[in-house]
């Protein structure tokens, strides 16, 4: 997965000019969830050498996905709100949460002065 906004917005551009309204959704959709999938997949390897880099990449793709979630609420999709709350009560995002909170806490473990 490329976490290139502008390919985003230009592959977005295609789905808006077949018009079909439940392709933009599911488009929407499908790109949040291979962003959740690839940090997921990040912090399930990560490691005390790979900490550094996973959490770069973690803050990574946590800002491709405030933006294309910014896009969304931009274009003021109908629908849009209800696929948010899917989105936000899917079991994927708790195990992502669950990542999360390891990370910062192995970020207080390891930036503990004297230690």
């Amino acid at each position: 997965m490329d976490l290139d906004i502008i390919a985003f917005k230009e592959r977005l551009a295609a789905v808006r000019e077949r018009g079909d309204f439940k392709n933009i959704i599911a488009f929407f959709y499908d790109e949040i969830r291979q962003a959740e999938n690839m940090k997921m997949r990040l912090t399930d390897e990560m490691n005390e050498q790979s900490r550094d880099f996973i959490v770069k990449a973690s803050d990574s793709i946590d800002t491709y996905m405030f933006t294309i979630k910014q896009i969304e609420k931009d274009m003021q999709l109908p629908g849009m709100s209800g696929l948010q709350q899917d989105i936000l009560q899917d079991n994927l995002h708790d195990k992502i949460m669950e990542k999360i909170e390891e990370i910062e806490a192995l970020k207080k473990k390891y930036n503990q002065p004297g230690k």
